[in-house]
């Protein structure tokens, strides 16, 4: 899944429960990049503990304007290597030090190395070809509109270089909060009142950063080599008035769309025929959490892409928590 965040120089530091909220949703390492002198600054971290990551961010981000990723494994090993940002170009070869953040699931996969990311090969298979004669094309809009067709909105770049220029390809599908752009929802406990326009007020900023989590959220965890979410009950949620279950299903629907946008970015292109209206029907029914674990069962081929979509279409089928009679089910399934 993962989080990518960009920050100005002038914008507040969060507060420490939401750099531990980042780390718990995205555990498998963080980087930071931003241009000093000239240079090109990379730092990373594969952090065990929360304590580790507040260290980190607050040791560098202050007065600065940086990009960060918080980083939730798809492909590729957990290691620094993997860990966000990857170098594109450098000075000796192509007269600047360009490096490149991402969040999402790249169509164009890691079939070639299975230890590195999708990301690293999509640089290696289109980036340096592309840029390696004309670096400066990084920051045109030419290359962010073409960049953005062939990776779809479903996925975020943000590529920064020594000189300080940074651009933010699909900028426009991410949000504002605290200062800050954040390319997702869903990978951190998300206020119900965040823009996906910029906002120039430095005391709402200062506000939101230091603001406490709204704690209907889910919280994720890890499982093996996948994610999984806490349980969290829609019907027994007391909302004194302040978040209308109206808000709730919203973000429900949101979550659950882009769980189908990863799916698809990973192969699964049958899904494409799943509307809205079939995952608002499962969702007036069961919990966006059987989508995550639907998710998973799919994402670790447990169950093929057609029961997928008939758990969507049949929502009674599975109800909500029963693991164990997916399980069942879909292995009767496959004996026939």
């Amino acid at each position: 899944m993962c989080l990518l965040i960009t920050k100005l120089n002038n914008s507040p530091v969060l507060a420490e429960h939401w750099i531990e909220d980042f780390y718990e949703y995205n555990s498998d390492g963080i980087g930071i990049m931003f241009a000093e002198n000239n240079e090109l600054v990379i730092k990373k971290i594969l952090p065990k503990t929360e304590i580790e990551a507040i260290a980190f961010y607050q040791e560098y981000v202050k007065g600065k304007t940086c990009a960060i990723h918080f980083r939730m494994r798809t492909h590729g090993n957990i290691d620094l290597n993997n860990c966000h940002p990857y170098q594109v170009l450098n000075k000796k070869e192509h007269g600047i030090d360009l490096a490149l953040m991402h969040n999402g699931i790249l169509g164009t996969g890691n079939a070639k190395d299975l230890k590195m990311s999708d990301t690293w090969h999509y640089i290696e298979d289109y980036l340096k070809p592309m840029l390696s004669k004309n670096p400066n094309f990084a920051f045109t809009g030419a290359f962010k509109e073409l960049i953005s067709k062939h990776i779809g909105s479903g996925n975020k770049f943000v590529l920064m270089d020594n000189l300080g220029r940074m651009t933010t390809i699909n900028d426009t599908s991410g949000y504002y909060w605290g200062g800050l752009w954040l390319s997702n929802t869903y990978a951190w406990s998300a206020p119900t009142k965040i823009s996906d326009t910029f906002v120039k007020n430095h005391k709402q900023w200062k506000k939101e950063a230091k603001s406490a989590i709204e704690k209907y959220h889910y919280k994720s965890f890890k499982y093996g080599n996948s994610w999984q979410y806490d349980d969290y009950d829609w019907k027994g949620y007391n909302y004194n008035g302040k978040t209308t279950k109206a808000d709730l299903t919203e973000i429900a629907l949101n979550d659950a769309e882009n769980c189908i946008q990863d799916l698809m970015y990973l192969g699964f292109d049958e899904l494409e025929a799943l509307s809205i209206d079939d995952l608002e029907n499962f969702l007036a029914v069961n919990q966006l959490q059987d989508v995550y674990n639907l998710y998973d069962k799919l994402y670790n081929e447990d169950i093929t892409c057609n029961q997928f979509m008939d758990y969507i279409y049949n929502p009674s089928r599975y109800k909500y928590g029963n693991v164990n009679k997916l399980s069942t089910i879909t292995s009767k399934e496959k004996s026939q």
